[in-house]
């Protein structure tokens, strides 16, 4: 059975550039509406209301099976790059269903030079067990055993707001 969850991001382009900020993961649209009335009271987010995007991630489901050769941006035809949430169909259950009060976010960054990182999002799980079977499986896959120590996972509590502040132009 796959169990899916709700994820909120704020995507908006200015003058200047095109910019997403993770603003937190659900197990209910509810409680992203509330996240999201939050974070359009700060400034940054009060200028672009319009652009909060709602996404859905099949848990336990990693991405980037086949590993990587480009840095993200060029096209890797074939590869699993994802830029927006899971399709889900009627067999995905909401991960409400579990009782999870916190879930692991894994993304996998490597520094290219200076000022240019490449990073991958890996996936949303469950519990720490499957994401460190995750991290084992796709150590030996091209791009990430050349960068076996460069996966971050955060334990991310649900219906939380990741943003403290608003933000602004620098």
């Amino acid at each position: 059975m796959e169990y899916f969850i709700y994820a909120l991001n704020h995507t908006y382009t200015d003058e200047s550039h095109t910019d997403t900020k993770f603003l937190g993961f659900s197990n209910s649209l509810e409680d992203l509406e509330k996240l999201k009335a939050k974070a359009v009271l700060m400034s940054g987010f009060r200028d672009y209301p319009d652009c909060f995007v709602t996404d859905c991630y099949i848990m336990d489901k990693i991405h980037w099976n086949n590993g990587f050769e480009k840095v993200i941006g060029e096209i890797e035809i074939g590869r699993d790059y994802i830029e927006k949430g899971d399709e889900i169909d009627e067999n995905c259950i909401s991960v409400k269903q579990l009782g999870l009060s916190t879930v692991f976010s894994v993304s996998h960054s490597y520094t290219i030079h200076t000022f240019l990182d490449d990073e991958r999002y890996i996936g949303v799980f469950s519990t720490l067990e499957k994401v460190e079977k995750a991290i084992e499986e796709l150590k030996n896959k091209p791009g990430f055993k050349d960068h076996q120590d460069d996966f971050i996972i955060c334990e991310l509590d649900l219906a939380t707001l990741l943003w403290s502040s608003g933000f602004g132009s620098c």
